[in-house]
């Protein structure tokens, strides 16, 4: 189990808008806390964010949950879209 002071915020996936809000709801469908980074500005100039405004908005997530994140959206990108427990 990690320390409290170990715990901190992780990017687990950069993209276009429309591609980091799906990858948001996928992990907070199977209770993973996610925030979307630079969201409003990746949209309005993602070029200024990043060079040729290339996957501006990031998804950050707490590292205790970086694993698991990166396990759903691996399955995501390799399904047709539906994953994980979303009962």
């Amino acid at each position: 189990m990690e320390n409290h002071d170990d715990i901190k915020l992780v990017e687990v996936f950069a993209g276009e808008p429309w591609q980091a809000t799906m990858i948001q709801n996928v992990l907070e469908a199977n209770q993973i806390e996610a925030v979307l980074q630079n969201e409003l500005m990746g949209t309005i100039e993602p070029w200024v964010i990043s060079a040729g405004g290339v996957n501006a908005v990031k998804v950050i997530v707490s590292s205790d949950n970086q694993e698991q994140a990166l396990r759903l959206i691996e399955e995501y990108n390799q399904s047709d879209g539906e994953i994980g427990d979303t009962e």
